[in-house]
């Protein structure tokens, strides 16, 4: 008897662990990496890349990072609890500019229509209030009205980087 509990126990054992296996190379968990799966596209869409060339025109001298993690410029306080981080962890900015030394200026957000959806406008407050706990501008500048250059610089800048941009430009 005690036997044959033993066998059966290692039996749902080996099971378990075979079942295991089985799921986790069916949920693509293992390390093969299967080429037939991908392909390349261009990170920014068509919209995205012309309002980086407006932003590279109208802030020279500038850094200008693109589809930024928010968790890249962004760290919890050590009395905080790590929950705090995981709250904004997965957001990400469409631009960020930077000073030469990379040193966060503002950041921007390009909207589009898709921003008018109630889930959209719940990840929007989550990035402007992330944003503003961190004194970091955030622009938002809608996608269907491009601003001229020096509107741009205004805006991102504020008075007093764009008051030292001006007598840079001269």
């Amino acid at each position: 008897m005690v036997w044959g509990a033993l066998a059966l126990f290692l039996l749902v054992i080996v099971a378990a662990t075979l079942s295991r296996i089985a799921g986790s190379k069916a949920r693509g968990t293992g390390n093969a990496i299967d080429a037939s799966a991908y392909y390349a596209v261009k990170p920014l869409t068509s919209a995205e890349q012309a309002f980086f060339r407006l932003l590279e025109n109208s802030l020279p001298g500038y850094v200008i990072l693109a589809q930024v993690d928010v968790k890249r410029i962004v760290r919890t306080k050590r009395s905080k609890s790590h929950q705090h981080f995981n709250r904004v962890a997965q957001l990400s900015l469409d631009y960020v500019i930077c000073r030469r030394d990379f040193s966060v200026v503002a950041a921007v957000e390009l909207d589009d229509p898709s921003h008018d959806r109630q889930r959209q406008k719940t990840r929007d407050e989550k990035k402007d209030a992330v944003m503003k706990a961190i004194n970091v501008r955030l622009v938002r500048f809608d996608v269907r009205r491009y601003p001229s250059e020096m509107d741009v610089r205004k805006q991102l800048l504020g008075e007093k980087d764009y008051a030292e941009s001006q007598s840079v430009a001269a």
